[in-house]
């Protein structure tokens, strides 16, 4: 009598665990999704960014803020965790709104940060430096939302 007792307490315990191992393995793949969707994001930003740093040498830096922010709007964050996404949607949004000045400035060209260094010494300079500054700090939340 004690074996078939013990026999049904064993299968009771595996058939408890089963369920977890694999619950446990499902949010592993979740959670290395998410891993590997933000680390996908970023890789494409650098390349975007890199490539808006210098579109800004031949053409409008409107445009070029235009052409990076449907880029990074064209990204699958699918896999990425929703704090992550908001974060980054409201960084893009910095970067639109940041046309309010670009848009001040059709013919200025050069490299990105040359640009933003003539900017800081017009007439525009506090405006510039706040929505910089709003560019910055979103991109800092993007980075903490991405525990990385």
């Amino acid at each position: 009598m004690i074996k078939p007792i013990i026999l049904l307490f064993s299968l009771l315990l595996l058939g408890c665990n089963g369920p977890n191992k694999k619950e446990n393995r499902s949010f592993s793949d979740i959670e290395r999704k998410s891993i590997d969707c933000v680390k996908q994001i970023f890789e494409k930003d650098s390349i975007f960014g890199n490539i808006r740093n210098h579109a800004s040498e031949k053409t409008s830096l409107t445009e070029v803020i235009n052409d990076y922010s449907k880029n990074l709007k064209s990204l699958d964050y699918s896999h990425c965790p929703e704090e992550f996404e908001s974060a980054f949607s409201k960084h893009i949004d910095a970067w639109l709104d940041f046309r309010k000045i670009s848009d001040k400035y059709p013919l200025l060209r050069g490299e990105l940060h040359d640009i933003f260094a003539v900017i800081e010494k017009s007439k525009d300079s506090t405006e510039f430096k706040s929505r910089l500054n709003q560019i910055l700090e979103t991109w800092k939340i993007v980075k903490e939302s991405s525990n990385q």
